[in-house]
């Protein structure tokens, strides 16, 4: 079988499950064990299909079994692990993928766990003492052999708890309950732990998983909660099924630390989903920006810089490099960014992700490893390093634990000159971070906790999009923007406040969809039903379901009548539909709840040329060109609406301003259009091929701007036939224009 074959196999399976169609699905697990040639798996599912047969025999009786529903659930509960086993089995001899290469590899290998830790164990023992040592007998070598030694004991253990077949949870408590085994060894049996899950599903190991949440090592806690959100949401329909899962959730969600925890968490994977689009942001518009700027800006500082050196006054830099940034647009992005950055988005991302390709990436464990200065491969960068440097690296919360050692294997890559000016960069960066976070910390509990398990989200996202194999990962970002809707997020039973936090967190993350299904479940009291209703509104508006839209729009109307945006909003859903005269009705009305905003005049004006009424389009139009600086839009508008009511000579004296001030290549086409139902068809014919010639000789466009205003000249008296012959003549043109070119 292959592996496609497999993976469809086992969801037809799961599918069936949720269904309850037990006797199709136990078929075809019946097939699949078959194929696995492993004679266990095969009877039980005989087993299961045995069970199954006396149930039915029994559930058509006319006994009433109070017992039967729970036996059905055990059932079914049953059906789900035995599916899961069946497949770990096939894929284990058929999938070629990463993960299932190196299963092979590691069951072949047939580590012993209690060797393995032995060894850890006495690595340990020998690094630490090498410590010791290393002043006075100059032991440095030999430390960074067992510190190596080590780590590749990390490494394998890591890989042996995350790809083991699922035998329980015993060996990971031997992990968990050695006391010589540090808090980067435990961090990685929780990172494997989480793996093994969203590859296999296993209920003691879930269960451990939420004990782990409440560990007394902040570290490890925050980094099981964070692997447990997504493991609970991909096997959210089973879980109802396992009666000790729910139980134990029911007692962790109990706790109202915990909830707190899980909110936290929730919306840093929302904030998450949006570091694809700031990663684009950084690399399209910051960088190549700056970029261009550099040298200017590297010229002008160097000047003022030496400026400085001679003056007395501390603040007698010329500010003008700061105005190039404020007129560039720059300046703006940056400050967007930095806020980005102080609510813990991942805006490191577009920095780092070119910076993976070190050898120490190509070891899976290392992407979920903590960062320690101890590491084998960067202790020398601290040895040569003052303790600024460090003290920079540590305080510096914005980076996450992979991102902290692909800046040390760059910086081990630099001269050592390069490394002291990056390490006072990088130091003067991180200690004005670390002073804003000792302000928020007054104000915010529990910030230590939020920014470990924000870095480790941030560890994870670098993993499942970075590593050579994510491919072959199931990715718990899938399932990011979906915790509300799991059977689990019901259990944690948040109070109202914490719901509308997440629900208003989705909306400013323009989760729109996610954010219209909580409003929609919020209670709805008096002082805030008009912002849910106008919420609402807006994200029907967002998503294109403008009748749904326009609905909650005028449900916020009647609780407060008179609310300009309200109204704004009621008439563009009204426009959009092509309601002309209602939105109208709206648009005058916000016009007298806010009488300077011109872009409401413009709109009115839209609505009556749309109606027909152009005298009254253009008296708006009008109205607004003699208050408004951007008079060249109004005359464009002033010159259609007046080409449409007949008022030809008004029409070309507007658009032959409009050409004057700032072209366009429509104004050719439309100030055409009017010289040709003056009777100018001369005229007429060298401002189309002005238009045409003016943008690239792009006929398509011309046609499709064309075809606006070709009933209107039909209308002026112009035959269809003449127009039909001059558009054929000005294609003929424009292919010719383009080859002398």
């Amino acid at each position: 079988m292959t592996q496609q074959e497999i993976i469809v196999a086992y969801n037809t399976i799961c599918r069936g499950l949720e269904q309850k169609q037990l006797k199709e699905t136990l078929d075809k697990m019946a097939f699949l064990a078959q194929s696995s040639n492993n004679w266990q798996l095969s009877e039980e599912v005989a087993a299961q299909k045995e069970t199954y047969q006396q149930l039915l025999n029994y559930s058509i009786s006319d006994v009433q079994d109070p017992q039967q529903k729970k036996i059905y659930a055990t059932l079914q509960a049953n059906c789900y692990k035995l599916a899961d086993s069946i497949k770990e089995v096939l894929l284990t001899i058929y999938s070629s993928n990463f993960v299932y290469s190196q299963k092979r590899y590691f069951d072949h290998l047939q580590i012993n766990i209690t060797q393995l830790l032995a060894e850890l164990e006495s690595t340990s023992s020998h690094s630490s003492l090498s410590r010791l040592l290393e002043e006075s007998l100059q032991t440095s070598g030999k430390r960074k052999e067992y510190a190596q030694q080590h780590e590749e004991l990390s490494n394998r253990l890591f890989m042996y708890l995350w790809l083991s077949a699922a035998k329980g949870v015993e060996d990971f408590r031997l992990v968990m309950d050695n006391e010589y085994l540090s808090s980067i060894e435990k961090s990685l049996c929780v990172s494997a732990l989480t793996l093994s899950l969203l590859r296999y599903f296993d209920e003691e190991r879930l269960l451990l998983l939420v004990d782990l949440c409440e560990h007394a090592d902040l570290q490890l806690a925050q980094r099981a909660l964070v692997g447990l959100l997504p493991v609970l949401a991909k096997y959210n329909e089973r879980l109802p099924l396992f009666t000790h899962i729910r139980n134990r959730l029911v007692i962790f969600f109990d706790d109202g630390g915990n909830r707190q925890r899980i909110k936290k968490i929730i919306m840093q994977y929302i904030r998450s989903t949006e570091t694809e689009q700031l990663t684009r942001k950084m690399q399209e518009e910051i960088l190549p920006e700056m970029m261009k700027m550099a040298p200017l800006l590297k010229e002008q500082m160097e000047h003022d810089t030496q400026a400085a050196r001679n003056s007395d006054d501390p603040d007698d830099l010329n500010p003008e490099w700061q105005e190039k940034l404020e007129e560039s647009g720059i300046a703006e992005k940056l400050r967007e960014v930095t806020e980005l950055q102080m609510e813990g988005s991942d805006v490191y991302m577009s920095t780092f992700a070119m910076l993976k390709n070190f050898p120490f990436f190509n070891e899976t464990s290392n992407w979920f490893r903590p960062f320690e200065f101890s590491q084998a491969d960067i202790s020398e960068l601290f040895a040569e390093t003052d303790n600024s440097f460090i003290a920079a690296m540590m305080n510096n919360s914005q980076m996450c634990n992979s991102d902290r050692y692909s800046f040390c294997f760059s910086m081990l890559k630099m001269s050592e000159k390069e490394r002291k000016m990056l390490s006072a960069a990088f130091a003067a960066e991180a200690e004005q971070l670390k002073e804003i976070e000792n302000e928020e910390n007054i104000l915010r509990k529990n910030l230590q906790a939020e920014q470990t398990s924000n870095a480790y989200i941030q560890d994870l996202y670098r993993f499942f999009n970075l590593f050579q194999y994510r491919r072959d990962f199931d990715s718990p970002f899938a399932y990011a923007l979906d915790f509300h809707n799991t059977w689990f997020f019901s259990l944690i039973a948040f109070n109202a406040e914490d719901i509308r936090e997440i629900t208003e967190y989705y909306f400013a993350k323009k989760c729109y969809k996610q954010a219209l299904q909580l409003f929609e479940n919020l209670q709805r009291d008096t002082e805030t039903l008009i912002d849910i209703c106008q919420k609402m509104g807006y994200c029907h508006q967002q998503l294109g379901n403008i009748d749904a839209a326009l609905g909650d729009y005028l449900k916020a109307e009647i609780i407060e009548p008179d609310n300009g945006w309200t109204i704004r909003k009621i008439a563009y859903c009204y426009r959009l539909q092509g309601n002309y005269e209602k939105a109208l009705e709206y648009y005058l009305h916000a016009e007298q709840l806010q009488p300077d905003n011109h872009n409401l005049t413009v709109q009115a004006g839209n609505c009556y040329l749309q109606l027909q009424q152009y005298d009254k389009a253009i008296a708006c139009y009008f109205k607004v060109e003699f208050s408004s600086t951007d008079n060249v839009k109004m005359w464009r508008a002033i010159a259609w609406a007046s080409f449409l009511a007949g008022k030809l000579p008004q029409a070309e004296k507007f658009y032959r301003q409009a050409i004057e001030q700032q072209l366009i290549w429509t104004d050719y086409l439309n100030l055409a259009h009017v010289l040709w139902a003056l009777g100018n068809k001369q005229q007429a014919i060298e401002n189309y091929k002005l238009s045409i010639a003016t943008n690239a000789n792009n006929m398509d466009d011309f046609i499709n701007h064309f075809a606006l205003g070709n009933r209107y000249l039909v209308e002026k008296g112009i035959d269809p036939e003449d127009i039909a012959l001059v558009l054929d003549y000005l294609r003929y043109f424009a292919q010719t224009n383009k080859f002398n070119q």
